[in-house]
């Protein structure tokens, strides 16, 4: 046009301008229209909503200025623009300077503009100058209630949502799908609170969204992670025309609540999914990361290899979340070529998906392997982290004590020798080649204790003959508070075997068996006149 001598009119300057806008290219769109004779204030408005567009408060906001020192007026629109780059931004000082504008120009009295003040306000997280605009806002609609809700929501206080829910119900404002999503998934992390979760679940059937899809889906979500099985099957079952998204929360859910004494819970997952594929409803990568990593927990190895199937057919193999789960899938059932065949698979750009790998050589005992591999992720120059490393620890303890030295010197140069996961594997590397000192000075140097860090080093007191130092540090551990697992209550007995120190292998007995019972919720009642030799409960 500009080569034809053409001079587009008003109307194909502005689609000129919404193009230039919408590829981005903000140098040429300000070019045009600083070349228009009559600029309004609708193109203000799309030039600072295509600066809004590239996160752009501060060009935004100076757009504005000179909007109002042009003459050619500002909307509402345009203020709404600036808004939203500085909520995308979280540019709460650009912000606050746009509300004042709005303030000062008499149009921030509009629903539309305290919808756009309140949204930003609640992107930043200043919770005060939400509910401030609110209870100030001379205009409300629907929006402005469900914003206000949304942004309890959003600053992980879902007790004021709920508290709000009423107050929109007693003002008989119409509640949406979107807000109701928000605050059924915000009510999901309350707990035991189940009064809250009926009376959220009563409203959506009053207002005629149960059987809508995704508050369905967040219904069951909110149940099958408080433990309401029952209560998530029966709303999983009322939602006409399931989609992948609701067979994905129901999977999620039933892996939820599984647990090694029930894994017949998790199992249900398998079967939901096998439901799914009969309905002819392409499963989501999320769909088939889930259903694996319930295979993976309940050992399920001949059904994994037939979802990895799928997985194929999909065409979701190059997925590093879903090649991590199949490289443990494998790794469990021994077989380390199908887990490496998995790793080659993806683009390896992630160091979990390393660390996979690394973590299944050192669970089949191929340690040389493993170093091998770390080695390749060095020279791939990918940063490696704490777990990694904790793996990397496991295999060369097993090798020789020049190649603990060596990765201990990294994890020191690297800095994650300052990570407590780090620390525990390092106490159990010096653990296995016999340097008690070494395992020793790693567990004063720990900044950040856990129950791992004792139990390795209680252990390591207890293998290498230092049985009293394994008690003493086992009863500071309990004078301390700290959790008591299994391993180490096994290095304590280990220790009272070894020195024949029966009272206090009985007395760490009944501590860990009361402690056990005291997580079940169950009492003891010791018999009288046994001298402690027996205990019923």
């Amino acid at each position: 046009m500009l080569r034809a001598t053409y001079r587009p009119g008003l109307f194909l300057r502005n689609n000129l301008l919404s193009v230039y806008g919408q590829c981005d290219d903000v140098r040429h769109a300000r070019l045009l229209f600083d070349g228009m004779p009559h600029r309004g204030a609708a193109r203000w408005s799309t030039l600072n909503a295509r600066y809004s567009g590239l996160g752009s408060s501060r060009l935004a906001l100076d757009a504005l200025w000179e909007a109002r020192g042009s003459g050619d007026g500002v909307d509402r629109f345009t203020y709404a623009a600036l808004l939203a780059s500085c909520a995308h931004e979280r540019d709460w000082r650009n912000g606050r300077l746009a509300h004042g504008l709005a303030v000062v120009s008499g149009l921030a009295r509009t629903a539309f503009l305290t919808n756009s003040v309140i949204d930003m306000y609640a992107k930043c997280g200043m919770i005060d100058e939400v509910r401030l605009v609110f209870d100030r806002a001379e205009e409300r609609d629907e929006a402005t209630w469900n914003l206000l809700l949304l942004a309890y929501v959003r600053m992980g206080w879902p007790e004021v949502a709920v508290n709000v829910l009423v107050w929109m119900h007693r003002s008989s404002v119409k509640l949406n799908s979107f807000t109701l999503r928000g605050i059924l998934k915000a009510c999901s992390e309350l707990g035991d609170l189940e009064d809250v979760r009926m009376l959220l679940h009563g409203c959506v059937v009053k207002i005629c969204l149960d059987l809508d899809v995704f508050v369905g889906s967040a219904m069951v979500d909110m149940y099958a992670k408080n433990g309401g099985l029952e209560e998530a099957i029966k709303v999983f079952d009322c939602i006409p025309n399931q989609n992948v998204v609701v067979y994905n929360v129901m999977i999620a859910g039933f892996a939820w609540l599984g647990n090694d004494t029930c894994p017949e819970i998790r199992i249900e997952a398998i079967r939901v999914f096998a439901n799914l594929l009969s309905k002819r409803i392409k499963p989501s990568k999320f769909s088939l990361k889930r259903v694996l990593e319930v295979c993976n927990l309940t050992n399920a190895i001949r059904c994994g290899r037939q979802i990895h199937a799928h997985v194929i057919f999909s065409g979701c193999q190059d997925d590093e979340f879903i090649a991590s789960v199949l490289i443990n899938l494998y790794s469990k059932a021994g077989s380390v070529n199908d887990s490496l065949k998995c790793f080659h698979m993806t683009p390896k750009e992630d160091v979990f998906t390393w660390t996979s790998m690394v973590r299944a050589f050192v669970h089949n005992e191929h340690f040389e392997k493993a170093l091998y591999l770390f080695r390749e992720l060095l020279y791939a120059r990918k940063e490696t982290d704490q777990f990694t490393i904790s793996s990397v620890m496991s295999a060369c303890a097993a090798l020789s004590v020049a190649t603990c030295k060596l990765i201990h010197c990294y994890t020191v140069k690297t800095g994650l020798d300052q990570f407590t996961v780090c620390g525990n594997s390092q106490i159990a590397m010096y653990r296995n080649i016999g340097d008690l000192k070494a395992s020793k000075l790693t567990f004063e140097q720990i900044k950040c204790l856990d129950t791992f860090s004792w139990t390795a080093m209680i252990l390591s007191y207890a293998v290498h003959g230092y049985e009293s130092k394994a008690l003493e540090l086992f009863e500071t551990m309990k004078n301390r508070g700290v959790m008591i697992n299994d391993i180490a209550f096994l290095a304590v007995l280990i220790a009272c075997s070894r020195q024949g120190l029966s009272d206090e292998g009985f007395s760490s007995s009944f501590f860990w068996l009361t402690q056990v019972l005291r997580q079940h919720d169950v009492r003891l009642w010791l018999c009288p006149g046994c001298n402690a030799q027996s205990i019923h409960g």
